[in-house]
């Protein structure tokens, strides 16, 4: 379950309107190319996530965004491949929720049937430190023969930017808000942890940090390679 606590962050170089309304804290390139390597609490290598933004269409107020997202385990072998809808609107940039869901389960459930409902994750494209942020939530329900078989939700809340720092990964040197929010993962049990995640404009997660209720390391992300 802890590895649904390991991941994180996409997306066309645009001019005029759309392009202001998009400045944001996720890349809008097409073609874009984001790597996030996972680590235990002990520096331990446990997966890694890549991101390409393969498509990016117009709004009336924005960009919809496309972005393939795959996860390979600490061999480098493909566990996990899915494609995530995201778009900016009006100075604020939506997340797919699906993009916290852990990967191994849902590699073990990728020939049922889903249904998902949720609110997307919002980053504003202004950010200050002291700002509150909206909450994020998804539920799915898996079902096999027109049966439920299996639910799964994760809720992040309590988010707030903390602060202005400089991060380097082994990705280079970037300038970053730092936000703190609380998350619930449920499925078969409930875990909730405590999360720090440094973004940076233009690229998105740089990196994060988790922690349980106790205080204790869980596991952190590092930006790896990026590509815009």
């Amino acid at each position: 379950m802890r590895r649904a606590i390991l991941f994180m962050f996409s997306v066309l170089s645009f001019t005029g309107l759309y392009a202001q309304n998009c400045e944001g804290y996720f890349p809008v390139k097409s073609g874009a190319f984001i790597e996030t390597k996972n680590y235990d609490a002990k520096g331990k290598l446990t997966g890694t996530n890549q991101q390409t933004i393969l498509a990016v269409e117009p709004l009336a107020a924005g960009l919809s965004l496309k972005v393939r997202s795959e996860q390979f385990d600490n061999k480098d072998k493909l566990t996990y491949s899915q494609d995530l809808g995201m778009r900016c609107e009006n100075g604020v940039f939506y997340m797919d929720m699906k993009n916290f869901l852990d990967p191994a389960t849902m590699g073990g459930m990728k020939d049922m049937e889903m249904s998902v409902d949720g609110l997307d994750l919002e980053y504003p494209n202004v950010l200050q430190v002291g700002q509150t942020l909206k909450d994020g939530e998804i539920n799915i329900s898996f079902i096999s023969g027109g049966m439920p078989l299996m639910k799964m939700s994760v809720r992040m809340y309590n988010r707030k930017v903390e602060a202005l720092e400089s991060v380097t990964t082994p990705a280079g040197t970037f300038e970053c808000y730092k936000l703190s929010y609380d998350m619930d993962v449920k499925s078969i049990m409930k875990m909730t942890v405590k999360a720090t995640q440094w973004v940076s404009r233009n690229v998105g997660a740089v990196k994060s940090e988790s922690y349980d209720k106790n205080g204790k390391m869980v596991g952190y992300s590092l930006l790896t390679a990026f590509r815009n």
